[in-house]
């Protein structure tokens, strides 16, 4: 039988967006919770690296859309006066020029003549054309017709991902590249779409977000903060081993200590809570990210909060630069870039990253975004693994199976990013995390 979440205490095995936020909401409905971390801080995948006392960097552009008034009540409630709030500004660099993106329908006239000759061409006849395979390939052909794919996001993809569109399942662009980098009110599919979309965009305001003053880091350490003070316990630096049999984890270990939980909230990987469960692990995989932070001695040559860089010559896939989010994380007069390179964890890159640090300033060099090598005061390397789900075109059959497995346990519950393997924005996590903690509350109250 499931303990009641006021008997035994709720064990929440990550200490990223969702299980930070979880952790704290239950902890203020009287909930006794214990959050383990395997990494040394809080935060996960939005957590912050601080350099020379003075430069601070996320994990990519993290930032608060707080367009759900319950979570913009909640993470204003957090930050209180010290944040921030822009509009968004964000670009794509192609064929050597940069463009604003998301990309709407009125931005096909900036291409390069022949190819929004041929952008027209292919939204005048797709209407009459036929994707039937669930891929990534079909999706952006119905969506965006064969120039686009072929000129933009076929490389892009390829290059981030490493698989071929037509191995990439269609929810990484329904659910990655149309949340990031598309604006979902452009529908493009056909020139009848085309013309509605351009009238509705005309004068439309760009989206605004929330920031804390000095980095992510700030928004988790007062919710840690807060979860202490409200009596729960977070371990950190170590990593939660689960012990389950007969429908229930029984057991969680954390060192030398072990809870007896009431419920566990996993967040971490769903590879390995399928391996501590000893449930047949599913062929799923998760992309690393390697982060090149730059700091130079230059101002900034444009003001965009992040850019994607899908040029097959160039290293790096997207930059982003935080001073744009808030200008107390680089010292007057000095740049920081954040340039992310994919990888795969163990492969030569995340092995031997140290070595293509020129590379990547070369790149930032070559897309004009610094002006002399000289100028660069310094490159720190951060390390992340389990950054991006991978969807393959097999991958919800084995998420289902995976699923199936874990639900076995009556009081295991996955959440998260990379708990539910899931690609998804932060207010996501935290939305899920509100969720969760609000079913479980009405559960056993």
């Amino acid at each position: 039988m499931v303990a009641s979440i006021f008997d035994k205490p709720v064990v929440i095995v990550g200490a990223g967006v969702a299980g930070l936020v979880c952790a704290h909401l239950l902890a203020q409905a009287g909930v006794r919770v214990v959050v383990v971390e395997c990494l040394d801080d809080v935060g996960g995948l939005a957590r912050s690296f601080t350099y020379h006392d003075e430069f601070v960097f996320d994990c990519g552009p993290h930032r608060f859309d707080v367009t759900n008034p319950k979570i913009g009540t909640y993470v204003r409630e957090i930050l209180g006066s010290r944040s921030t709030e822009f509009p968004r500004k964000s670009e794509v660099y192609f064929k050597g020029k940069y463009y604003g993106w998301p990309i709407k329908p009125q931005n096909l006239i900036q291409l390069p003549p022949k190819i929004a000759g041929k952008a027209f061409v292919d939204l005048t006849l797709n209407g009459f054309r036929e994707y039937p395979d669930n891929n990534f390939e079909s999706y952006i052909l119905r969506q965006y017709g064969p120039t686009l794919f072929q000129h933009f996001f076929a490389g892009y993809s390829y290059k981030f991902l490493g698989l071929h569109p037509r191995q990439t399942h269609s929810d990484w662009a329904k659910v990655g590249i149309n949340r990031a980098i598309i604006d979902d009110n452009a529908q493009m599919q056909n020139l009848f779409q085309l013309l509605k979309s351009t009238l509705l965009q005309v004068n439309k305001k760009p989206q605004r977000f929330l920031y804390p003053q000095g980095g992510m880091q700030d928004a988790w350490d007062e919710i840690k903060k807060r979860i202490i003070e409200l009596g729960g316990t977070l371990h950190t630096g170590i990593p939660a081993i689960m012990e389950g049999s007969d429908g229930i984890v029984h057991t969680v270990r954390v060192g030398t200590e072990s809870y007896e939980p009431s419920q566990v909230i996993w967040t971490g990987p769903i590879t390995q809570a399928c391996k501590q469960l000893n449930v047949p692990n599913p062929s799923l995989k998760y992309l690393g990210l390697i982060l090149y932070n730059v700091m130079v001695k230059e101002e900034a040559p444009r003001d965009y909060q992040w850019c994607y860089y899908g040029a097959k010559n160039l290293l790096i896939n997207r930059v982003s630069t935080p001073r744009f989010l808030s200008p107390d994380t680089a010292p007057k007069g000095t740049t920081g870039y954040c340039c992310e390179v994919t990888c795969m964890v163990g492969d030569e890159r995340w092995k031997h990253g140290e070595k293509l640090t020129d590379r990547v300033v070369e790149d930032l060099m070559r897309v004009q975004m610094l002006k002399k090598r000289s100028n660069v005061i310094d490159v720190q390397i951060e390390r992340l693994p389990n950054s991006y789900p991978i969807y393959h075109v097999d991958y919800p059959q084995e998420l289902d199976q995976a699923r199936s497995g874990l639900s076995k346990f009556k009081n295991l519950t996955l959440a998260g990013r990379t708990g539910l393997f899931w690609y998804n924005n932060m207010d996501h996590s935290i939305e899920n995390a509100m969720q969760l903690s609000k079913k479980l509350l009405k559960q056993y109250v």
